[in-house]
């Protein structure tokens, strides 16, 4: 039973941690967009705001 929790409980951080937002760099959009990727699948970009 302890050996099916602990294998689930790495289960569900492994899945988190792939499905965090992290940045990835689109040289074709340019330095004004701003983009991440979630789960390999999901990319969302936003154009940032001059500074």
């Amino acid at each position: 039973m302890l050996v099916v929790v602990s294998l689930l409980a790495g289960a569900a951080v492994i899945l988190m941690a792939m499905a965090a937002p992290h940045p990835v760099s689109s040289a074709a959009l340019g330095s004004e967009w701003q983009c991440s990727k979630a789960g390999f699948i999901l990319t969302t970009c936003r154009q940032v705001p001059p500074v």
